[in-house]
């Protein structure tokens, strides 16, 4: 690596190379025209403008041999940092998508969900924080919170005076059949020699509320308090609230907010690298120094700047492009049909040989096109479906009009040898081709299904301030992890 003595000679020959008046001093024009003609075409402006507006720095119109070499290692250490940073956030979170992935494969092996949608061991999760302008009638509040799920009842430690906050942050958990429940939520008044008094309450339903907990995130709001006779009495009370109700529909959601990170990241680390080595193009020497081990991408775009070959995904076979499904592979469905086409394949190569066949093989190479690219989804897949319909239609008529006639001609005119066997092979065949189609047309209108229920339980339109981590107890016994999800971390277990 070299040293900054180097890094500054280098720069301080490059300045006096360019010094066009012999003066020790360039001003704008001089400084633009000076980067254009050294790497033979203009030097991007974007950048050339910001450079001189942080060389100048005494407004003068002119730049200095140390102003210049200044404000060059400066945008260089900035633009090292921002590049190193990203690197460490990618590599973060290639890892973290790679565990969210194998924890969602596991789940999705082991989840059972009820006839109301809900997983085996769904619980809901809620943490009391505080309250606000409760009704203290001139006495001293000792206030606390009952809350009420179906049959169970617990309550949280109590707190003191008319804006309570319970710091402990206790979790309640509760289990979940039917997602239809009510959370009862009560603020009561505590008296050592009296019964406690009830100051006001709130009813909440999983399935009936003024936000979304079918998008399974943790939400942090405020409710507004009645009183006993069913008004509202000014107070609020502050709750985080959560309901996973599916570890897989969550953790794809988890996963494809990583996709859209990794793919902003490694635009945005891109960015940074080409800033750097335009930076660097017109100053010989000084690139030298830094750009060992880099080499000029090969592009259709000749403007494009060197991108430095170090720069690797740390796991490109784990990429998976925004919006696209990284589990299908998984999927035993999927996995059926993948056989089932490459049956229809074969058997389609073996029909071109005596009838066209050609619709049946566009549709197979669409097929796989699409999986390569990792582009099938709920609708593509529908409409592969919907086209191998078509393709059985046709040969539904073909068979009536041609392929039973084959079948049944004992003719011994047709001169070519062999030909009535050959007619009947390509008719059986073809009947075989068209009943592995139509189990395929059922098993593709089967994992659109499942596609739709993984991925989209619900439009959701989130009403709330913040989304935060999720906490839930042990209801499959496997090991927690811990992932990273909008920037903040989530439990999984």
């Amino acid at each position: 690596m070299a040293t900054f003595q180097q890094k500054y000679d280098s720069l301080k020959q490059e300045f006096n190379e360019v010094d066009i008046n012999d003066d020790g001093r360039l001003d704008k024009n001089e400084m633009f025209q000076v980067l254009d003609s050294k790497i033979g075409k203009q030097f991007d402006r974007e950048i050339a403008e910001e450079l001189w507006a942080n060389l100048d720095i005494n407004n003068d119109g002119k730049v200095t041999a140390n102003e210049f070499i200044q404000i060059l290692l400066k945008a260089e250490e900035s633009l090292k940092s921002k590049i190193n940073n990203c690197r460490t956030t990618l590599e973060l979170n290639y890892q973290q998508k790679r565990e969210t992935e194998t924890n969602l494969d596991y789940c999705q092996q082991n989840e059972k969900l009820n006839n109301f949608g809900v997983m085996e061991g769904s619980q809901l999760c809620v943490i009391v924080v505080q309250a606000a302008n409760l009704k203290a009638d001139g006495k001293q509040l000792d206030p606390f919170v009952t809350l009420q799920f179906d049959k169970f009842e617990k309550q949280t430690i109590i707190s003191k005076g008319t804006n309570p906050v319970w710091k402990e942050n206790q979790k309640f958990y509760f289990p979940v059949q039917t997602g239809k429940e009510d959370l009862k939520l009560t603020v009561c008044d505590f008296d050592k020699y009296t019964p406690n008094i009830v100051i006001a309450r709130v009813d909440l339903n999983l399935s009936n509320n003024g936000f979304n907990l079918k998008n399974q995130q943790l939400h942090d709001i405020w409710l507004d308090l009645y009183d006993i006779n069913g008004n509202r009495s000014g107070s609020q009370l502050n709750i985080q609230i959560q309901w996973v109700y599916s570890k897989v529909r969550y953790l794809r959601d988890v996963l494809n907010s990583y996709q859209q990170q990794v793919y902003q990241q490694e635009q945005e680390l891109l960015q940074y690298e080409r800033d750097l080595f335009i930076l660097y193009e017109p100053f010989v020497k000084w690139r030298q120094l830094n750009t060992k081990g880099f080499q000029k991408p090969i592009s259709k775009d000749p403007t494009q700047s060197m991108i430095p070959i170090s720069y690797q995904q740390a796991d490109p076979t784990k990429i998976v492009k925004p919006f696209s499904d990284p589990l299908l592979d998984k999927n035993n469905k999927f996995k059926l049909i993948t056989i089932l086409i490459g049956l229809i394949a074969c058997l389609t190569l073996l029909i071109l040989f005596y009838k066209a066949q050609f619709f049946d093989l566009l549709l197979i190479i669409d097929f796989y096109i699409l999986w390569e690219f990792n582009a099938l989804n709920e609708n593509r897949i529908k409409t592969l479906g919907i086209l191998f319909g078509m393709s059985c239609f046709l040969d539904i008529v073909w068979i009536f009009c041609i392929g039973f006639k084959w079948l049944a001609n004992d003719s011994h005119e047709i001169f070519i040898p062999y030909e009535i066997s050959i007619q009947k092979m390509i008719s059986v065949l073809v009947i075989i081709s068209l009943i592995v189609r139509l189990y395929l047309i059922l098993n593709l209108f089967q994992l659109s299904q499942e596609v739709q229920n993984l991925t989209n339980p619900q439009p959701m339109k989130i009403q709330h301030r913040n989304i935060v981590k999720i906490d839930m107890q042990n209801t499959h016994n496997i090991e927690s992890k811990t992932y990273l999800h909008n920037g903040r971390p989530i439990v999984i277990y």
